[in-house]
């Protein structure tokens, strides 16, 4: 066949393989599309994907389905999405464990946080609450900081287990605070929560939603939290900022993702349907009653997030040497 047959013919061809690949984006989503959901079922982060599912289902006109595959601090969910075709109809609900956490202290991770997922949209956020049993001997952080300071080593601090988000919360309060205190991890959170209510360990960095009714009922205290801005749960305790530990500003989070390599078109209608649902009235005092901010966001701010969660994360794991054992 002369060259410049040939030539036409690959130009065809490439034509044909473009205008095929553009069509699925047009018409996304022409099937039902999964939603993995790497924790099991019940709890904020399940309740938020469940509600955005429905609304997603009602506005894109096809089944939304959430699929719970809990285990191994949720790598084992974001797995099947890092390994599924960038199609847009095998969706991961995301949150900080397993996308900026739990990879870095894993030997042998299934995936780079950093390279295997389409952010699309954030769908909330809370916060860390650095807490303690109302027995501990300080009224505010200063008083805390003085009081650790003069016990150095003595004053425990719990975590639901080595190189979990709290463990590092602690490792990156005992640097920025100068002060030592005794790391002592447990298998989650529940149990390091138990530790603090019977007085085994004196600290833990808890999840706001968890947090908050223990404080409220004066079961616990509560000296910041780790949101750049005040907790709507929690709004009489000061930020991390506002007692001069900027550092340890950390958002909990969980929204939207999709495989690398999902089509622009694909991610810029999800993204458009996810700011949709999260402006939904229902669903947003849904998270707060939760104790949650309905929260979304473009694709680039969750990835601006996810890229500075995982380079701060990985800086504290690889300076204190943690790893899960």
């Amino acid at each position: 066949m002369p060259l410049t047959r040939l030539l036409a013919a690959a130009a065809l061809c490439g034509a044909a393989a473009f205008a095929s690949a553009q069509e699925p984006a047009a018409a996304y989503p022409s099937r039902a599309v999964t939603i993995v959901v790497p924790f099991s079922p019940g709890g904020a982060t399940d309740l938020s994907a469940r509600q955005i599912a429905a609304l997603m289902s009602r506005d894109l006109g096809q089944p939304f389905v959430v699929d719970n595959r809990a285990g191994a601090g949720g790598m084992i969910g974001m797995a099947v999405v890092a390994r599924a075709a960038p199609d847009g109809y095998t969706l991961g609900w995301g949150g900080n464990s397993p996308m900026s956490v739990t990879p870095h202290v894993t030997k042998s991770p299934p995936y780079d946080p950093r390279k295997a997922f389409t952010p699309i949209s954030l769908a909330a956020i809370s916060s860390w609450t650095l807490a303690s049993p109302p027995k501990l001997a300080a009224g505010d952080f200063a008083g805390l900081v003085k009081l650790a300071k003069s016990q150095p080593g003595k004053i425990s601090i719990a975590s639901s287990g080595n190189g979990s988000a709290p463990h590092l919360l602690a490792e990156m309060l005992k640097q920025s605070a100068g002060i030592d205190l005794l790391h002592v991890p447990y298998k989650g959170e529940i149990d390091g929560v138990n530790a603090m209510l019977g007085g085994q360990v004196g600290l833990m960095f808890t999840s706001t939603p968890a947090a908050t009714p223990l404080i409220q009922a004066g079961r616990l205290k509560g000296f910041a939290v780790t949101t750049p801005k005040r907790d709507p749960a929690l709004p009489e305790i000061p930020t991390v900022a506002e007692v001069g530990q900027p550092d340890l500003s950390f958002e909990i989070f969980f929204g939207l993702v999709g495989p690398a390599g999902l089509p622009p078109a694909v991610v810029d209608r999800l993204a458009a349907a996810m700011k949709k649902a999260v402006a939904d009235p229902g669903y947003r005092d849904s998270m707060k009653k939760a104790g949650v901010v309905a929260t979304s966001s473009t694709p680039q701010e969750f990835q601006a997030l996810l890229a500075r969660h995982n380079e701060r994360w990985l800086d504290v794991i690889q300076r204190n040497h943690i790893s899960p054992e």
